[in-house]
């Protein structure tokens, strides 16, 4: 999912001209939009910092309550954007949310250094990259998920065969609280 971020980001900025591109993806929670990568210095301290925006706070926070694209071509104009001092140039703004039908998963975020410099075009051409990056994303968890799901099984699997040959119940049952420890990464079983 790294990479992944890594190269949308660069590739959207490179590619299209513009000042700052960003992803962010929402917490367990689902109350804030924590920033996955960033583009430049900006970027690279914003993640240092553990940048999140909260839900409907701002553009960001507004595409990803809403599973709604928000443009501001004119930054200077619009009360409800949030300007980041680490990015002072910026002049206008889209927020496109990353999403697989209803269901938000984060927000592609692109900002330029020209007021009117984002327009619809850019809305339209950001929302086609932005259900493909949904997709992927959606791809990367499930396979993270059957992966993990193979590897608890395996472990089901090792405990039943190390138990196996055990009749004694005391000795059985610390050897499953041993290995269910040990095969989790458990602090206490």
């Amino acid at each position: 999912q790294k990479e992944l971020v890594t190269e949308v980001v660069n590739q959207v900025k490179t590619a299209f001209g513009y000042y700052h591109t960003q992803i962010y993806f929402y917490d367990e929670a689902n109350e804030n939009l924590l920033m996955a990568g960033g583009t430049g210095e900006a970027g690279e301290k914003m993640l240092a910092q553990f940048h999140k925006i909260q839900k409907g706070r701002g553009l960001v926070g507004r595409a990803g309550e809403s599973n709604q694209a928000v443009l501001v071509s004119d930054t200077s104009q619009n009360p409800e954007w949030l300007p980041n001092p680490l990015l002072p140039e910026t002049k206008s703004e889209v927020a496109i949310p990353i999403s697989i039908g209803e269901r938000v998963l984060g927000v592609l975020d692109a900002q330029h250094n020209i007021t009117n410099g984002l327009q619809q075009e850019d809305v339209d051409l950001l929302q086609s990259i932005a259900n493909q990056v949904a997709v992927a994303i959606q791809n990367i968890r499930q396979y993270e998920n059957a992966q993990k799901l193979a590897a608890d099984l395996g472990v089901v699997a090792n405990v039943g065969i190390a138990t196996s040959t055990i009749t004694e119940a005391g000795q059985l049952l610390q050897e499953v609280v041993d290995l269910s420890k040990k095969s989790f990464n458990l602090y206490h079983t």
